[in-house]
């Protein structure tokens, strides 16, 4: 199994979001407004295409990576599901509780969240493992 390189990572990373992002802007409206019910789905559901092929790119990542590596990556990614699991748990009994009010949109953020903690916790385990991968 070849290797890509951390510039070839991110490139795909930054297309495939660029891609998702041009979706939310130009096409997520329409699924809102759209005249058939199936037509309104595939707006909807167009945008997680570009997620999935986000995720499959990391996945490969993390894959060929040296066991160091697949550890950091492991271990920031327990601790952002831990920390989105509790949130999401949090605020699902005071939404339960009618202490707030969310609707089922707040969803959509679940991914990103994800995503942002566990970014950081790998920079962090990174730098605590000698710094691969803080660049």
């Amino acid at each position: 199994m070849t290797r890509q390189t951390e510039a070839q990572y991110r490139l795909r990373v930054w297309v495939l979001m660029a891609v998702y992002v041009a979706l939310i802007l130009f096409v997520w409206p329409y699924a809102k407004t759209a005249a058939s019910l199936p037509l309104r789905a595939l707006f909807a559901l167009l945008p997680t295409v570009p997620v999935i092929a986000v995720i499959a790119v990391m996945m490969r990542h993390v894959m060929r990576s040296d066991e160091l590596e697949q550890r950091i990556h492991m271990i920031a990614l327990g601790i952002a599901t831990a920390i989105v699991c509790v949130g999401s748990l949090v605020g699902g009994f005071l939404a339960a509780a009618h202490v707030i009010v969310l609707g089922g949109d707040v969803l959509l953020w679940v991914f990103p969240l994800v995503c942002v903690t566990y970014g950081a916790s790998r920079w962090l385990l990174a730098r605590r493992y000698g710094g691969a991968g803080c660049e």
